[in-house]
Parts: C-alpha cells; sequence; structure tokens
C-alpha cells in the first residue's frame, strides 16, 4: 500500500490494482523472509556484467515499474540540489523524514520544510511529474546518485529502531545504481563508482550483526562469509570507473571499499592508503562523517595517541564516542574509555549497536586492553 501511495500519484492506478498489490506484497515478503533469516544471496539478484548489457540500459528493460525514472523525474532542475535529493528520498525511495534527516545530518524540522518547499516550487513552476527525455538525463544525474547512496546507508546503518540493517533497502540501491551504470545516457565512470561502491558494502550486509544479535565492526567480521558475488560484481564495476579523467567522491568511497574488501584483515589492511584518501575526500567532503573514517585510519595507520587526536568533537555522536573508547582503551585509560562508551550506548541508534556498547563496557571491567577497532562496518 505504501508502495502505491507513492507510485500512482505520479503513474496513474494500474489496470489491475488487485494484481500489482499482490505482486508488491509478494516481494516484500521475500525480502522480509531474507532479511530474518540473514540468507541474503544478494549477488542472485543482480545479473552480473555482460558484454551485451552494457547497451541495453532502458528504463522499460531495466526496471519493470521505472522506478529510476521516477528517481530522475522528481530531480527536476526546478529544485536546488538539496531539494531534489530530499525530495527523492521521501517520495521514490520511501524513507521517513526522521531517516532522511539522519542520513542528510540535519533535523527533521528542517527536512519537513525543505519536502513543503519543494511541493511549492513544483506547483508553482507547472512542473509534471514524467520521465524526463534523455538529453534531460546528464543534468540530474548526480542527484540520483546521492539519493541512492543515502538510500543505501539507512539500509545498511539504520537510523533508528531495532535493527541495524535494512537489506531491502541495500538491495534496490546497488539494482538502480547498476540501472544507472548501464543506461546509455547514464553510463559514465561516477555511476561505476557508485555502483561498485555499493556492491562492495553490501558484500558485508550477511556479517554485519552476530548471530547472537551484537553490531559486529569491520575488524571482528569474518571476512569468508562477505558474499564473493557483490565483490566480483563491484571489482568489475570499480574497473570500468577508471575511464576518464575526472575523481569524483564515489570514486575515493569506492577505493576506501575496495582496500577494506581486498585485505586480508583488519591488521592487514593499507591504512596509510586509506588516510590518504580520506585526505582528499575531506578537501570535497566536510562531513563529520568523513573526519571519523579518517581518525579511525590515523589510528589504525600511526596509533590510536594519533587517532584520538584526530577525532572530530563527539557532541552528540555516538560512533564519535565509541571511537574515542576505543582508543582510551588501547592507551589503557580505562576510565576515560568507560564514559565515552557509556555515552555512546546512551546515543546508539539501534539494538544491535546497543548490545554492542554494552558488551564493551562488560569487557572493559573484566580484560585489560579488550576493546577493538570501530567502524561502522
Amino acid at each position: 500500500m505504501l508502495q502505491a501511495l507513492s507510485l500512482w500519484p505520479f503513474k496513474g492506478v494500474p489496470a489491475r490494482p488487485e494484481t500489482w498489490l499482490a505482486v508488491v506484497a509478494r516481494n516484500r515478503a521475500l525480502d522480509l523472509l531474507r532479511h530474518e533469516t540473514r540468507s541474503l544471496a544478494l549477488a542472485d539478484e543482480l545479473v552480473p556484467i555482460s558484454p551485451n548489457t552494457e547497451s541495453e540500459g532502458r528504463f522499460d528493460r531495466e526496471l519493470n515499474d521505472d522506478e529510476l525514472a521516477l528517481l530522475f523525474a522528481v530531480c527536476h532542475p526546478a529544485l536546488s540540489p538539496d531539494v531534489r535529493v530530499t525530495f527523492a528520498l521521501k517520495s521514490v525511495c520511501g524513507l521517513t523524514v526522521p531517516q532522511i534527516a539522519a542520513g542528510l545530518l540535519s533535523e527533521p524540522a528542517t527536512i519537513a520544510q525543505r519536502l513543503v518547499r519543494a511541493s511549492r516550487q513544483l506547483e508553482n513552476a507547472g512542473v509534471a511529474i514524467e520521465a524526463p527525455p534523455p538529453e534531460a538525463l546528464p543534468e540530474r544525474a548526480e542527484s540520483v546518485r546521492t539519493a541512492l547512496y543515502l538510500m543505501f546507508n539507512e539500509g545498511y546503518s539504520a537510523s533508528s529502531g531495532e535493527e541495524l540493517v535494512h537489506p531491502e533497502l541495500c538491495v534496490e540501491a546497488v539494482r538502480l545504481a547498476r540501472a544507472l551504470a548501464l543506461h546509455p545516457v547514464t553510463a559514465g565512470p561516477a555511476s561505476d563508482a557508485l555502483t561498485a561502491l555499493l556492491a562492495l558494502t553490501a558484500a558485508r550486509l550477511p556479517t554485519r550483526v552476530g548471530p547472537d544479535g551484537v553490531a559486529q565492526l569491520l575488524a571482528d567480521q569474518p571476512r569468508g562469509q562477505w558474499d564473493q558475488g557483490l565483490i566480483a560484481l563491484g571489482l568489475a564495476h570499480l574497473e570500468r570507473s577508471s575511464r576518464g579523467d575526472e575523481l569524483t567522491v564515489w570514486h575515493l568511497r569506492a577505493e576506501i571499499a575496495a582496500l577494506h574488501t581486498l585485505a586480508p584483515s583488519a591488521a592487514e589492511t593499507d591504512w596509510p592508503r586509506i588516510v590518504a584518501i580520506y585526505e582528499r575526500l575531506g578537501a570535497i567532503d566536510t562531513s563529520p562523517i568523513v573526519a571519523l573514517g579518517r581518525a579511525v585510519a590515523i589510528g589504525r595507520a600511526d596509533g590510536p595517541a594519533a587517532g584520538l587526536a584526530a577525532l572530530p568533537a563527539p557532541d552528540a555522536d555516538p560512533y564519535v564516542h565509541s571511537a574515542a573508547g576505543v582508543f582510551l582503551a588501547e592507551l589503557d585509560r580505562r576510565d576515560e574509555a568507560r564514559r565515552h562508551f557509556k555515552r555512546a550506548l546512551e546515543l546508539a541508534r539501534t539494538t544491535p549497536e546497543r548490545r554492542l556498547m554494552a558488551q564493551r563496557l562488560a569487557a572493559l571491567s573484566s580484560e585489560p586492553g579488550s576493546a577493538r577497532s570501530t567502524q561502522k562496518g
């Protein structure tokens, strides 16, 4: 019903609405079953790249219900780039206002106002929500890429609730990113780099949460359980992204994901290289998320004291408090570490993350130096 409310106002009621609803409900039920059993088999849902698919990127062939076309439709140039992304996340990707606010590091009230403004701007400009012509796609493509990235992030690391991951959002984001990368008009290095980033990150989904319901950090995840099909898919798109001369944020993020994926273990990761990439990424993206990633990489490359010094101000960010707790524990400053872990527990967004913080506090009380590396995974 939510899908219908999202799509039918723009596309019209299908000829057989009861059949449409039954198919969508069945697909949603299958997604939930895969999620509950953790048997994601993500690669089975994504057709590998073949020489023949590169030229097949028509919206009606890539996606039966035109999600990608609708994304381009709502990312209208009458809206500013930030409003386009917000409107796309709400109207097409199905994210709630609090989820969008978390992804954009904003306040829900600000996001709600932005959505109202978007509707008014489109109405005042007399804009019809319809698939744009091919020549209009390139100017909207970056907004679509950003929306898909944020949609994936909400699926990979939920902003609230009992579950840490929502695999159906990740699967959909990867699928749409691949359609974007294979479409003859929007294909190119940036779209391939985004697809590589999402596929390589999605490969870790089976190990994001352990059997005990505790969030598993990158260093603790059993790499042998990562989805090899998605890794191969991501690496293929990463290779394709090397065409051209432009270096985008998607290239930098994808390279970081590849370095994590290809490393035999956390200890054997090329941390100095990751630090260097974060330096370049930070010059483009000044968000605290990038600053946190850089600090964690510095801590692994140069030691916990250097990582602690590089951390941004924790404020109300549970991940920064968690990172500070890890570095302080490694420096044997256990009382300070305990304070940060307690604060991270108070601020934790999901149940698996709260369990992880509780586990760290218990370990800190029983075994010196037992806290481990921190990343969102």
